[in-house]
């Protein structure tokens, strides 16, 4: 049994990559009851006020600062769940909490901790580390030896050089290049990435 929070579009995709991977039970766990058409059938829903704080749970929830306080509420972790499209390379580590969508690539001694979302067709190059809470969106590409910080988000597209790090709580904007080391809560956008505003 998967327990997933959250009843938007997010949680519809993870619902998806969990019966691919082989998990047909899957609870939905939400503040309002969700439009059951944006899920297959057999999903059950329940009210997230009903949850049990030791439930391991994958958070099925975008927000990123929404996610942490959840986390915080609910602080086990399910086991990771990783769509069985990907390919997951030689030495990768993938911590609890974490989903992997449709077609990623992880390569060899990647590390993805907890809460991480690698989202759609997204590559992980080889010794990439994508700290705890980060999103990756749609398209990312991390060239090798990337560190991505915790609470980070990369925009749909986004490419991350070899060797730069990400600090914690920084956004990168959809297609951005990002050639060089970016400080912790700032926003960087553009063909190269320059520092829009700090956060």
């Amino acid at each position: 049994m998967l327990h997933v929070i959250g009843g938007g579009g997010h949680a519809s995709v993870i619902v998806d990559v969990a019966r691919r991977a082989g998990l047909p039970e899957v609870t939905i766990w939400s503040e309002d009851v969700p439009a059951a058409e944006r899920f297959p059938a057999g999903i059950r829903f329940r009210r997230i006020a009903e949850l049990d704080p030791s439930l391991p749970v994958i958070l099925g929830i975008g927000d990123l600062a929404q996610r942490s306080r959840l986390r915080t509420r609910f602080p086990v972790a399910a086991p990771p769940v990783i769509d069985p499209s990907a390919v997951i390379g030689g030495g990768v580590r993938v911590a609890d909490g974490v989903v992997i969508f449709a077609t990623c690539a992880l390569n060899p001694n990647a590390t993805i901790e907890e809460d991480a979302i690698i989202n759609t067709g997204c590559i992980v190059e080889h010794d990439c580390i994508v700290r705890g809470n980060a999103h990756l969106s749609p398209g990312v590409r991390l060239a090798g030896g990337v560190v991505v910080g915790r609470g980070v988000h990369v925009g749909t597209g986004g490419i991350v050089l070899p060797g730069v790090k990400i600090g914690d709580g920084a956004v990168v904007g959809a297609g951005a290049v990002v050639t060089r080391d970016v400080p912790a809560r700032v926003t960087v956008v553009g063909v190269p990435a320059r520092v829009r505003e700090q956060r």
